[in-house]
């Protein structure tokens, strides 16, 4: 008997909705520019890219966390009829990643013909990142993106609140960014479990207030002029106690601004439920990201479900977070 296994990355060709227009999406060779730790677990990636096509905030792309290489001819093996063949391919005999890993954008800057650098954070929690924050100034890595949807920009709404938690946080500093270019008055409260794990950089001259209030206190935040609240659950800096309940008190300050007041949010799904759970009983809109395991992030492989409120005799249909979301109307997500 006999089984071919090929090796190397597939090769996959930029996808667009018009042959005649830019693709939308693709695969992509990037070089690293940075690859810097932030705090315990936390890295921030910048990758240069000749090209890609336009994103916004609430996209992600999938990293290859291996190097990329040209693909190889099949190679066949033998085996003994009744007995199970023996693989010799790294990505199943050795702990190799086999599948692309999703990260959400935390910047992006445009350079002159098209140039473009990207801003990842990640957190080391397996194969995949763990190979990734071993990584080298210098070195390709393959990028498929840009994928899913992303935040609306409420034009309607004058204010904005941005709440992340741990990994959550990243795509809030893209978003920050856009709405300060929107004219938005934007406040930002972030949390972690605890001072170690927060992947944000803080002002030496400023103070973190420990009773909740935003201040000019996060670097990547005060770039944007957006003061922000940090919670960790510990009580190591800032406010003690989950950052959901930070932003609740603050919200609950201020009932002339819930007409006013737009809510995004992205982290843990316990957060976010709670996050949607206070703007619906408010009636304050609330636009959420949620996280799945991923596959593919094109909506082939199905493996990232979640649940979204319907008309029909169930009352909830299902929805792929890759390709329906991965931002969402909390007002229409099914919490399990």
């Amino acid at each position: 008997m006999s089984l071919t296994q090929p090796h190397g990355p597939p090769t996959i060709l930029p996808v667009s909705d018009d042959r005649t227009k830019s693709p939308r999406r693709g695969v992509f060779l990037a070089d690293v520019l940075a690859n810097e730790r932030i705090c315990d677990h936390h890295f921030r990636l910048i990758l240069d890219l000749p090209y890609l096509p336009p994103t916004r905030p609430g996209q992600f792309v999938q990293l290859l966390c291996s190097k990329p290489g040209e693909p190889t001819p099949p190679q066949v093996l033998q085996w003994a009829e009744g007995q199970p063949p023996r693989f010799i391919q790294a990505e199943l005999v050795d702990r190799q990643p086999l599948l692309r890993r999703p990260f959400s954008l935390a910047g992006r800057r445009d350079h002159a013909h098209g140039a473009v650098e990207l801003d990842i954070i990640y957190r080391t929690v397996g194969v995949g990142t763990r190979w990734l924050s071993r990584v080298q100034a210098g070195t390709p890595l393959s990028v498929l993106g840009p994928l899913g949807n992303s935040f609306e920009i409420r034009p309607d709404k004058p204010s904005v609140a941005l709440v992340g938690g741990g990994v959550g946080i990243p795509p809030m500093l893209y978003l920050a960014e856009a709405l300060a270019a929107a004219g938005k008055e934007t406040a930002a409260f972030v949390g972690a479990r605890t001072a170690d794990l927060l992947p944000l950089r803080l002002l030496p001259s400023r103070e973190v207030a420990d009773d909740g209030t935003p201040t000019h206190c996060i670097a990547e935040l005060a770039a944007f002029g957006v003061d922000a609240a940090v919670a960790t659950d510990d009580g190591t800096l800032g406010c003690k106690g989950f950052v959901s309940d930070v932003f609740q008190r603050w919200l609950d300050s201020r009932p002339w601004q819930i007409n006013e007041l737009v809510v995004y949010s992205c982290g843990p799904e316990p957060m976010m439920r709670a996050v949607g759970e206070t703007c619906l009983a408010r009636g304050v809109d609330c636009q959420v990201s949620l996280e799945r395991t991923m596959a593919c992030g094109m909506g082939t492989c199905q493996s990232c479900v979640c649940k979204l409120k319907a008309d029909n005799k169930h009352g909830w249909d299902y929805k792929l977070c890759c390709a329906d979301g991965p931002v969402f109307d909390a007002a229409r997500i099914v919490w399990d």
